[in-house]
């Protein structure tokens, strides 16, 4: 009964972001910490996220091959610049 009353407490406390601080949760954005295993490109393209406005220091990427899952690195902030994007042929965006 312990036991069980523990892992629920730890599931809850886990749910719940225990363990980090709130400047730790800010820090984070939603989009770089949301991983959707079912999205597929239906472009080839490059994104390049930058730090600030500057846009002088890369602090993440994303990559797109067509019908692949994207492939994310680092972090992604509001300050992007798309280097190149190009439609898949015979892949249509999904339907919102």
């Amino acid at each position: 009964m312990r036991r069980s009353l523990m892992l629920g407490l730890a599931v809850i406390g886990v749910q719940f972001g225990c363990g980090m601080d709130e400047a730790e949760q800010r820090a984070t954005p939603e989009l770089a910490a949301r991983e959707d295993s079912l999205y597929r490109c239906t472009t080839d393209s490059l994104t390049v996220y930058y730090s600030d406005a500057t846009y002088t220091t890369e602090v993440g990427s994303d990559r797109c091959y067509c019908g692949r899952t994207p492939l994310r690195t680092g972090v992604m902030t509001d300050y992007a610049v798309t280097e190149y994007s190009e439609d898949c042929l015979g892949l249509a965006p999904a339907a919102p």
